[in-house]
């Protein structure tokens, strides 16, 4: 009766507890590789948004602003040649030329070019030295332009008649956007300004300024 015992006790005894040695093994392992990879996704998330924000603000390429402003007559004199029937003017004018860099990067300039146009025909031209301007910063680039001896009847008689000479000015910047030798990108920004010189009382109108940027 004692011996029917025993052996039903040993019949009903649980399994040995290295069996599940393996399986408790197997899914920590699996657990610990899911944790992995939670982590490195999150990681790998965290990078794509500061990537994002950084292309939308730091590495964001801006276009630099260029305007013109303080035109100024230093000299202009008319004088009439009644034997060939035209009018010869010869002006010279300051400009000062303010070239904003919106960026959090350097823009490298190179030889800025100022062009004077009367009736389609480059009258003057005065061209500027290169230079960088820092971060967020804008830069006053002084300017003299000197037209001498415009014929003024030779490119259009109303102009005489009405005592007022239409120009305009062509402001040529090329330059180039540099953010640590890896993001570069080259630019050019171009001003056009009209200018109505009135003959009689020898003053000076800057009209409006558009401004265009190639690539």
């Amino acid at each position: 009766m004692g011996a029917k015992q025993g052996f039903h006790k040993m019949a009903m005894s649980p399994e040995p507890i290295g069996a599940k040695a393996p399986q408790k093994g197997q899914f920590y392992k699996r657990k610990r590789l899911k944790i992995c990879c939670g982590v490195c996704l999150t990681i790998l998330v965290c990078f794509g948004i500061v990537a994002v924000a950084l292309s939308q603000t730091i590495f964001k390429f801006r276009d630099p602003t260029v305007s013109i402003s303080d035109i100024k007559l230093l000299n202009i004199s008319v004088r009439f040649d009644l034997a060939a029937l035209t009018a010869l003017l010869s002006i010279s004018m300051s400009a000062d030329v303010h070239v904003n860099n919106p960026n959090h990067y350097d823009f490298r300039y190179n030889q800025i070019t100022m062009l004077l146009v009367y009736h389609n025909d480059q009258v003057g031209l005065v061209e500027l030295g290169a230079g960088t301007i820092a971060s967020r910063k804008t830069v006053d680039i002084p300017a003299v332009i000197t037209v001498e001896a415009v014929k003024l009847l030779l490119n259009g008689l109303e102009d005489v008649t009405s005592g007022v000479a239409s120009l305009s000015l062509h402001a040529v910047i090329p330059g180039r956007m540099n953010l640590a030798h890896i993001c570069k990108r080259n630019v050019i920004a171009v001003l056009d300004c009209t200018i109505d010189i009135f003959l009689g009382n020898q003053t000076l109108k800057q009209n409006k300024c558009d401004q265009k940027i190639k690539l």
